[in-house]
């Protein structure tokens, strides 16, 4: 019963997830908040990571997964860097704007696929273990499930490989100057189930396996990576903030290695 009630509210949010994706596909691209979170995101990308990357001409090829890839923004700026990038994401809208993108402006070495990651079905067209790096940028704080999504991307990783996380980070109380992320999507409903408690232990939230819709803490992030998934050389630390509509908003980075 708690496992079909689980599956149940993972399809309730994911449909929720899709549809206002999908309704937002179609401007993302003119909003730009939008392009400058990605601009942001590359350069925090490649201020991070950029040493273990290589372009399609180098010989140790860099072949990486960006998990919810939105509309391409990312892709456009990262695919210069590696051999080869796969942008997934549960929005039809937005991969159908990405593929629009790929095929227009000739993006020869990038591939977007609709799917829901936890799907094993619709996974089955990733390669196991076929990529050195995966990314995923301000798409955890959506999820319902991340102990579920973390080790499901995993099984895509290559022994060795990195798991980079980027992601709005959670309110502290320690701070009352900084704006931390509120979601106002129309899925809302599900954050006061979602929501966990400043004061919670974070071996608990990460048992819990449930995303705060308000961000992660560097803590949690630790645990999440060194207990629940197993990396190690895990680093978190802040990450460039978001200023929106002039809000600053605070973001951390999380990036470990799977193990050999």
């Amino acid at each position: 019963m708690e496992t079909k009630g689980k599956d149940s509210a993972h399809t309730t949010l994911l449909k929720a997830n899709q549809d206002h994706f999908d309704e937002q596909s179609t401007k993302w691209d003119d909003d730009p908040e939008y392009v400058k979170v990605s601009r942001t995101s590359y350069a925090t990308i490649m201020h991070h990571l950029g040493r273990f990357l290589s372009s399609r001409d180098d010989d140790h090829p860099t072949n990486i997964l960006n998990f919810g890839c939105g509309t391409g923004l990312l892709e456009d700026q990262l695919r210069s860097n590696v051999t080869s990038i796969t942008g997934i994401d549960i929005s039809h809208g937005m991969i159908l704007r990405m593929n629009t993108k790929i095929q227009n402006e000739s993006w020869t070495n990038v591939t977007a696929l609709q799917m829901d990651i936890l799907d094993e079905v619709q996974t089955s067209l990733l390669q196991v273990q076929g990529f050195d790096m995966i990314i995923s940028c301000y798409t955890f704080h959506h999820l319902q499930d991340v102990t579920a999504v973390g080790g499901a991307l995993l099984k895509y990783l290559k022994p060795g490989g990195y798991l980079c996380i980027i992601d709005f980070a959670a309110a502290s109380t320690e701070n009352n100057d900084v704006h931390y992320h509120h979601t106002q999507h129309d899925h809302q409903q599900e954050q006061d189930e979602q929501h966990q408690p400043l004061g919670m232990k974070l071996s608990e939230a990460a048992k819990a396996s449930i995303g705060s819709h308000d961000g992660f803490s560097k803590r949690f992030l630790i645990d999440y990576y060194k207990s629940v998934l197993d990396l190690e050389n895990v680093t978190v630390e802040d990450a460039t903030p978001l200023n929106c509509d002039g809000i600053e908003y605070s973001t951390v980075i999380a990036y470990g290695q799977k193990k050999k």
